[in-house]
């Protein structure tokens, strides 16, 4: 799927281009009615015979909860249906092998992670809203793919922008430069660097874009929107937002899907972030850390930096020692430079 956007905050605009992800109208038909009055038919049985309190918002949820709840009403079985719906309303494949759906120990622990979007133990209603009602369905999907605390906000990785500002003041061009926040998230510090450049006056004549493989982030980046969170979505414009106004000074911006470890399609770029993603639980294997900098390294231009800080430098769910991400640098025909948050290196 080739999808690219140039930010807005239109509401038109994101309205129309929202129709390019998601399918509108009912999606109920009546085998999926069928066979969601039967999970309503299994959930009757389950509550009648679960002897403890059955889920509520704010339930502290006890281990023997969770093993009696996944004997009694295993979570493959709402999953099936949640995964039909959500399947039948996007225009794309979603990465649903990434959110709650699959990685949640038992449907309570799918409800607890999920509210309010999930505001009742019995999975029926919700079912039912979601395949009737676009706009339900739109912020449940983007609260699958967008829960706060999967990465994004601003000012995650202070120092690296302390240093790239620094960085980009000492080597201040008048042609601008090209910025790419590879996997970019929900792009805020895609927006964080372009402010930077802008701080340094090489704002107008560079570009920033940012890339991600999963499109509900891209759009959530590219248009400041997340129907699920307003206050998210608020403070997301209030720090962002100035960059889109007239007068701006701002360098042209894009968001595109893409793999960190594809062939590069695009001009080469002076300057690559990729945050949060490097030697964590998303990308550890060695054969996929490998093409992962073979591509970034791709993506650079001579004499360009990459730079990647992680929480996972820091020992959180680290899975691959900084020293050998270092090494696969220097493999790739980058030479490490020192920076206070992360790794970084230059190609020759």
């Amino acid at each position: 799927m080739r999808l690219s956007f140039t930010p807005t905050t239109e509401p038109y605009e994101i309205r129309e281009r929202l129709g390019r992800l998601l399918t509108p109208g009912s999606l109920l038909d009546d085998p999926l009615e069928r066979r969601i009055a039967r999970l309503g038919d299994r959930f009757v049985g389950y509550a009648a015979s679960y002897p403890l309190p059955l889920w509520a918002p704010g339930l502290e949820i006890t281990p023997e909860m969770r093993g009696m709840t996944e004997a009694l009403f295993p979570l493959a079985e709402p999953r099936a249906l949640f995964e039909k719906v959500l399947l039948r309303g996007c225009r794309f494949a979603p990465l649903l092998s990434g959110t709650y759906l699959e990685s949640s120990a038992s449907w309570l622990d799918l409800l607890q992670r999920l509210s309010p979007q999930l505001p009742c133990a019995d999975p029926t209603p919700s079912l039912c809203r979601l395949a009737c009602d676009d706009a339900a369905r739109t912020a449940f999907l983007f609260a699958l793919m967008l829960p706060q605390h999967f990465g994004g906000g601003f000012d995650r990785y202070p120092r690296q922008l302390s240093w790239i500002s620094m960085w980009m003041k000492g080597s201040r061009r008048a042609d601008g430069i090209r910025v790419l926040d590879a996997a970019c998230g929900s792009g805020e510090g895609t927006y964080q660097v372009a402010q930077l450049l802008v701080e340094a006056g090489m704002g107008k004549g560079s570009a920033v874009h940012g890339s991600t493989l999963e499109p509900i982030e891209l759009f959530a980046g590219a248009h400041m929107h997340f129907p699920h969170a307003p206050e998210r979505e608020q403070e997301y414009r209030n720090r962002a937002g100035s960059l889109l106004g007239p007068g701006a000074n701002a360098p042209a911006m894009e968001f595109y899907l893409d793999r960190v470890d594809a062939p590069p399609q695009r001009e080469p770029y002076e300057l690559v972030l990729c945050n949060g993603l490097l030697g964590g639980p998303l990308l550890h294997e060695p054969d996929e850390l490998a093409s992962a900098f073979a591509g970034l390294s791709a993506r650079l231009a001579p004499g360009g930096l990459l730079l990647a800080a992680d929480r996972f430098h820091a020992g959180w769910r680290q899975r691959v020692p900084e020293e050998d991400l270092i090494a696969l640098m220097r493999i790739h025909g980058l030479t490490p430079v020192e920076v206070p948050e992360g790794i970084a290196g230059k190609k020759g």
